[in-house]
């Protein structure tokens, strides 16, 4: 969907790595091995409402991703800013930017999980490696 994106994240984890490596940060090292995603970052929402917000620490050309699943009805995810409201129904994926649309999800009745997938400009900042768009931007942190 974005392969800048994907090549940024793996370039910054085995920066990560080297770093680890390096400053001798072995629960770090340990962590990378068993982290499966080029996104740096995840949230589990459990059953709860979120109502609209943007996700400031997000790095605004990037995508996050946002995955649903459990046994509940009428979830609504919405983007006001876009005068948007989709149905999302257990095994729903969306991706947008987080930092740039406002979204929420109502209150479900059930039982729902959902995962958010995301960049951290930090992270990328820390490991030394510009995330997508960086490169068109001043690059000095």
């Amino acid at each position: 969907m974005h392969p800048e994106q994907y090549w940024a994240g793996l370039r910054a984890f085995t920066s990560l790595g080297e770093k680890a490596e390096s400053k001798e940060l072995p629960k770090m090292s340990e962590t990378l091995q068993y982290w499966a995603s080029v996104f740096n970052s995840l949230s589990v929402i459990c059953n709860r409402q979120t109502p609209n917000h943007r996700d400031h620490l997000s790095i605004p050309e990037c995508f996050d991703i946002l995955t649903t699943v459990g046994n509940y009805s009428n979830a609504r995810m919405s983007m006001p800013s876009l005068q948007l409201e989709f149905r999302y129904d257990p095994g729903c994926m969306i991706a947008f930017s987080g930092r740039l649309v406002r979204h929420g999800v109502h209150a479900v009745e059930g039982d729902r999980i959902a995962w958010a997938w995301y960049m951290r400009d930090s992270v990328h900042v820390y490991a030394g490696v510009p995330s997508c768009g960086w490169a068109r931007v001043n690059y000095r942190r």
